[in-house]
């Protein structure tokens, strides 16, 4: 039987980068190639398949039946072949990397800013974050991979640990209370602008998310409306909002700890209130005790010891 040739890994990449585009150039630039290497590429697979892959008879340029039945094998195998990469380079000797499942305004506010302490103590231990993709950790199969939840579940086969308690209080700037003065009960609070965050329903309907129902809840507080000074989809600009002076934003203890240190941002009211929430720590079952793990495990405890106000 003849041997089989197999096409370069630069023309399966630059096939597959060419089909997402459907254009040479911008895969070239994806791929940091010239337009003509990526052309030579893509005419030497379909030499050794033996079939055109594009049709490029109409000016712009048109996956072939033969490109599409071909697209998801190869990316298959580069997705294959990048996970086994990735392995071997983590378990490679003298290295580690852990990958971090997070929610980005967790990373944004609490975690990116404090990882200089962290690479400063384990300069072997390389962090990879995800903010995305957490069916990836739900994969993990044993890997290095650690993710922090907010939300409270079971998760069978993990190892879960219980590291942040979050509390929650409204905040504004200094300038704010300088303006309007310091509110004594809850309910002064109400007569501040408010900053809400907002989910649209499907009807329409825009109404504010659980932090600041759940503080009214928690303080008996009933009101027919709210000064809504400013509504916002994410806590990060609720936060970015309230230290601009546009009003009272319902904060977590994580995402200020920082702002309330250096007074960018004041509590309104000296009573903290328990969240529903918290921070969970979560890796594969038995993986708990390798020393990268619990590396970051025993840092992120000495780092929330650190923030708590």
């Amino acid at each position: 039987m003849a041997a089989i040739k197999f096409p370069s890994m630069a023309a399966l990449r630059g096939f597959e980068a060419c089909v997402r585009h459907l254009n040479f150039s911008q895969a070239a630039l994806e791929l940091h190639v010239t337009q003509s290497a990526i052309s030579h590429q893509v005419r030497q697979l379909e030499e050794l398949l033996g079939t055109e892959l594009f049709d490029r008879s109409a000016g712009a340029i048109v996956v072939t039946q033969a490109g599409i039945e071909l697209l998801p094998i190869v990316r298959q195998f580069l997705k294959d072949f990048a996970a086994l990469a990735t392995r071997f380079e983590r378990e490679a000797p003298g290295s580690s990397q852990i990958e971090l499942f997070v929610h980005d305004s967790f990373a944004n506010t609490w975690l990116i800013p404090r990882l200089p302490s962290f690479y400063a103590s384990h300069p072997d231990i390389q962090i990879q974050l995800n903010t995305e993709d957490f069916s990836r950790f739900d994969n993990a199969n044993g890997q290095a991979a650690i993710r922090l939840e907010s939300q409270e579940a079971a998760w069978p086969g993990f190892y879960s640990e219980y590291i942040l308690a979050e509390r929650t209080f409204p905040v504004c700037s200094p300038a704010l209370v300088e303006r309007l003065g310091r509110p004594e009960t809850p309910a002064d609070v109400l007569d501040f602008p408010l900053i809400l965050r907002s989910r649209s329903m499907a009807n329409g309907e825009q109404i504010s998310t659980p932090s600041w129902d759940y503080w009214l809840q928690r303080n008996a507080l009933t009101p027919s409306s709210l000064n809504c000074a400013l509504v916002v989809p994410h806590s990060n600009m609720a936060v970015s909002a309230a230290i601009r002076g546009l009003g009272v934003a319902m904060a977590r203890t994580s995402h200020i700890s920082d702002e309330l240190r250096t007074g960018t941002l004041q509590k309104l009211l000296d009573e903290e209130m328990e969240s529903d929430t918290g921070y969970h720590f979560l890796c594969s079952s038995g993986k708990q005790n390798s020393p990268e793990i619990r590396a970051v495990l025993e840092w992120l405890k000495t780092e929330i010891r650190g923030a708590t106000p």
